[in-house]
């Protein structure tokens, strides 16, 4: 990566494989902060930007929601011990809601398998 050198948009884009409109809204919703502009108007991110955007891609793809993201990045300013407790907690309630979709989808799959049961002896 390339130190201390601000990136465009489209630059921070290639490197993090988010469009430039995922980075506006990151930076609507704070989850990055609004970059400085260039004489010409430009957007100019700090190479720092690439880590927390990866970050950010990392964490949903555990089935983080943004906000729960904003949430865990807010608090590791607060240093690690009670970062870690956010992060236990957050990961807890998110291990509950997806065995709650888990069974969900189970007993969805159990009615679907009687149904086409029920359609192939009709015919």
């Amino acid at each position: 990566m390339i130190k201390n050198k601000s990136l465009q948009i489209g630059e921070i884009a290639d490197k993090t494989g988010v469009s430039s409109h995922t980075l506006r809204y990151y930076e609507k919703l704070g989850l990055i902060q609004k970059p400085s502009r260039s004489t010409g108007g430009f957007r100019l991110y700090p190479p720092q930007d690439v880590e927390k955007i990866t970050f950010i891609k990392k964490a949903q793809s555990f089935g983080l929601t943004l906000e729960e993201i904003k949430t865990i990045m807010g608090c590791s300013k607060q240093g690690l011990n009670p970062c870690c407790d956010l992060i236990m907690e957050v990961f807890t309630k998110k291990i509950t809601e997806f065995e709650s979709k888990i069974k969900e989808m189970q007993h969805m799959r159990r009615r679907l398998k009687c149904l086409v049961s029920e359609w192939s002896t009709k015919q």
